[in-house]
């Protein structure tokens, strides 16, 4: 109960801090208000939700119903909270970079307004969210009829996902882990669905966009477009409707797409020079695919030990330092590759979670004996996310950061995910499973680990700084400690999945320092 005491702490001191920040840096702009406005609505409702099960044992008995304990994952608590993480990122940045477009921050925040209705349809709630919509009116009216069609389909839905995914994959979610799902499906599909729109409406003969985002753009649809097939398509025989599905994207979705974006099916020679464009990037490719090698090798070698469960942890954590080894030089010498890269890493990941689910002759089952060895104990229902919130995790600040054209003069909070996984989470691990013998609140984790959290995080700073000219502090030493720590605290209290909620966490805190 304690642990949950500190949680609710963390996160209510991290709104106020959030909009701490905002009044400092105040605004005449009338869009941004409105958007500043239902941010702190919503703030204080998630706040609410966070309060309230702590202080009144009835009511957190209440909510946690026998529906509720078959569907959503039993070992968390709803975690509501993290579904404003990314609408809190968008907003920030929107203020700090006031050209861009506040479309997606709004669908952003009314996919958090679906949310708190799906999930606590309270009159009080209910009321509250009318209203957050009904300010947003002249905005949403103010927009052509693309972007109006395209916002009212997305938010259709998100809504319609809300109810369906957790009864198809119960105890695979907490309902703040599902609205951060969602959140990265649908964010993205906005622009996607819009130049669709507009290019069929026009008869738009080509579309132009850099190599950057035509080959995310390219990963992200066809896998999107691929699994919405395989749940349209019913057939018994699993391998040949996985044939079906993905041949029927590739058909019907990818080949019109590509012939927009380079006038042929086949653009080897652009990707080709896109892939060779400077010294650096064919470096960066050549290492990856020997660190992919090495995964495999590792991989392989264990799909048939049965492992204890401090074994599998640890060779989980293994394949962290190897995330680490892609990253932190992507980071710093090619972003663009590393965007463009793991966009493609998630659409082969799901594309292997597919596999296994169907169980896929030949696939299928080396999969599942591969992925069995690193469960999670929070994996608890059909799907394994655990290595997809690793990779999306460490993407997340890249991801956001691109999505909104913001500055990349200030790297610090790219490498949000970078501090918080790949070396916080990981280091804490190590050294609270080696040495950890004093409990943080009665929880799992230890003092030791989180104090070796944020040393490692802090020295990793630090040598971060040698390779990047300028460094990365820039006298704010005393703000990122502070921001470490918080979130090492946060790791070590919360019941949600650390590699999806901590970088967006820190991300949201390291991005006000900009200013």
């Amino acid at each position: 109960m304690v642990f949950k005491i500190v949680e609710a702490g963390v996160i209510i001191g991290f709104y106020s801090y959030i909009c701490f920040f905002w009044n400092q840096q105040s605004t005449n702009d009338a869009h941004h208000l409105k958007t500043l406005g239902c941010s702190v609505c919503l703030m204080l409702l998630m706040s609410l939700h966070q309060i309230v099960p702590v202080i009144h044992r009835k009511a957190a008995e209440t909510t946690d119903t026998t529906e509720q304990s078959q569907v959503y994952r039993s070992k968390s608590d709803p975690g509501l909270w993290c579904s404003l993480l990314i609408p809190l990122a968008f907003t920030t940045n929107l203020f700090l970079q006031k050209e861009v477009d506040n479309m997606p921050v709004m669908l952003a925040m009314v996919s958090v307004v679906l949310v708190l209705v799906h999930f606590n349809p309270s009159s009080i709630t209910q009321l509250t969210c009318a209203g957050l919509l009904y300010w947003f009116r002249e905005d949403f009216l103010s927009k052509g009829r693309p972007e109006q069609i395209v916002f009212v389909l997305l938010c259709v839905v998100v809504y319609i996902l809300l109810g369906k995914i957790p009864a198809v994959f119960p105890k695979s979610f907490t309902e703040g882990e599902l609205a951060v799902c969602l959140q990265t499906l649908i964010i993205p599909l906005y622009p996607v669905l819009v130049i669709s729109y507009k290019a069929l409406k026009k008869g738009v003969q080509s579309i132009s966009l850099p190599l950057s985002l035509s080959i995310p753009l390219l990963a992200y649809v066809g896998v999107l477009s691929g699994t919405v097939f395989i749940c349209v398509i019913r057939i018994n025989n699993s391998g040949l409707r996985f044939v079906l599905s993905y041949g029927l994207a590739a058909v019907a979705v990818l080949l019109p797409i590509l012939i927009k974006l380079f006038g042929t099916p086949l653009p080897y020679r652009a990707i080709f020079l896109f892939l060779t464009q400077s010294q650096a990037r064919v470096y960066l490719l050549g290492w990856w695919s020997f660190l992919v090698l090495v995964s495999l090798c590792i991989t392989v070698i264990n799909q048939n030990n049965k492992t204890s469960k401090s074994r599998s942890t640890s060779v989980r954590k293994v394949f962290h330092f190897l995330v680490l080894g892609v990253y932190v030089p992507g980071l710093i010498y090619d972003a663009t590759l590393l965007f463009a890269a793991s966009w493609v890493a998630l659409g082969c990941m799901i594309i292997a979670e597919t596999l296994r689910l169907l169980e896929v002759p030949v696939f299928g089952p080396f999969f599942h004996k591969c992925y069995s060895v690193f469960l999670d104990s929070q994996d608890e229902g059909r799907l394994v996310l655990t290595p997809i919130y690793l990779l999306c995790g460490l993407s997340f600040p890249l991801w956001i950061h691109t999505y909104q054209w913001c500055d990349f003069s200030d790297v610090l909070p790219l490498f949000a995910g970078v501090l918080s996984i790949g070396v916080g989470d990981t280091m804490a691990s190590i050294v609270g499973s080696a040495f950890g013998k004093h409990k943080i609140f009665g929880s799992q984790k230890s003092i030791e680990g989180t104090v070796a959290s944020i040393i490692f995080q802090l020295i990793f700073i630090f040598m971060l700084g040698h390779f990047i000219p300028g460094g990365v502090l820039h006298n704010h030493f005393l703000s990122v400690a502070g921001i470490i720590a918080v979130t090492s605290l946060l790791e070590a209290t919360t019941s949600q999945i650390d590699n999806h909620v901590l970088p967006l966490f820190m991300y949201n805190l390291l991005i006000t320092l900009k200013s």
